[in-house]
């Protein structure tokens, strides 16, 4: 068996990680992904010639590692995984380090459990689903209906774009779009902290799904999706009430 440590895979480790990674969201149905970020760490174990299992791991905005670990299904339950785990604790010291878990892999939860990794939160993926994508009518709040309004902020060839909303002319909000290959992203939707609770949460998101859809091209743009984070209950309450159903739940763990 031979570890490699590098923070800038070669062409053909990288080749190694892509064919890991999909052979193991083929076989667990599951669709985390290894980070490619420039500032990622990588521990690689192969055995001859071959990528049996990889742990990769970036320094985040919480001041705490974030990690993604796959082995092959054929090379589990060999130890594989705690010993690149040691590797990596060797370099990150006493720095938390946080696992995102799609629970629906026993494997990873047996792997999880092994090491004795503590639950913190639940992120969730929302969608509208086709039978809401093109409803005309959203709930409308008739203290706001007339007075709001939305402005797109950045210029057409800008991405991401950042939608404003204005009551009265006076910005209390707003959101931003990615346009992305499998549909797009909604995500930053914020409202001024003075004015929530309030009811604006709610005519905001019901003015931007009428925008966005009756936009010419909105059958181009699939499906729209988001995420929202399961300790935020009034954010994931507003996008159930919008017609957002849950279709992949990630659990963090701490270890």
């Amino acid at each position: 068996m031979n570890i490699i440590r590098t923070n800038s895979p070669t062409q053909t480790q990288k080749h190694d990680l892509y064919l890991l990674q999909d052979t193991c969201r083929n076989h667990d149905s599951i669709s985390l992904t290894f980070p490619m970020e420039e500032d990622c760490i990588y521990y690689l174990l192969y055995g001859e010639e071959v990528l049996l299992s990889a742990i990769s791991a970036f320094f985040t905005e919480n001041q705490d590692y974030e990690c993604s670990a796959f082995t092959a299904p054929v090379h589990r339950r060999k130890g594989y995984f705690v010993r690149l785990l040691k590797e990596l604790l060797k370099e990150t010291g006493e720095t938390d380090l946080i696992f995102p878990v799609d629970e629906t892999c026993q494997d990873t939860l047996a792997a999880i459990k092994a090491i004795e990794a503590s639950f913190w939160y639940q992120e969730h993926i929302m969608e509208l689903p086709p039978s809401q994508l093109f409803k005309t009518s959203h709930s409308k709040d008739r203290r706001y209906s007339d007075k709001l309004s939305l402005t797109i902020a950045t210029s057409p060839e800008e991405t991401p774009v950042q939608c404003v909303f204005l009551l009265e002319g006076s910005t209390v909000g707003s959101c931003f779009l990615d346009f992305l290959d499998h549909g797009t992203y909604f995500y930053g939707f914020e409202i001024a902290e003075p004015l929530r609770n309030q009811g604006l949460g709610t005519a905001c998101l019901s003015l931007f799904l009428d925008t966005y859809f009756a936009h010419p091209n909105a059958k181009r743009f699939k499906k729209l999706f988001l995420q929202v984070s399961g300790l935020n209950e009034p954010a994931l309450a507003l996008y159930k009430k919008a017609g957002f159903q849950i279709t992949e739940t990630l659990s963090y763990y701490v270890y």
